[in-house]
């Protein structure tokens, strides 16, 4: 049973190995002191660093953004 559940584990870090391989990455850049503060604020949340945090909040908001409804886009965006 420890054999078959170590090759499970291998075979899901090696296709998510394949998966991320093909994401690529860009740097986006943010004052050094407000990146202290995150990664500050974020001690002990669950979240490995202050770029997946970010990563969250970008995918959770996006969709607003995206949306074709103006009143949801300026809700989005700051305006209401």
């Amino acid at each position: 049973m420890r054999c078959c559940i170590s090759f499970l584990f291998s075979a899901a870090n090696l296709f998510r190995g394949i998966v991320m391989a093909k994401v690529k990455y860009v740097n986006i850049s943010i004052p050094k002191p407000l990146y202290e503060r995150l990664e500050k604020a974020l001690k002990d949340s669950g979240y490995r660093s202050p770029t997946e945090y970010i990563i969250f909040l970008i995918r959770k908001h996006l969709a607003d953004l995206e949306s074709d409804d103006l009143d949801r886009r300026l809700r989005a965006l700051g305006y209401k």
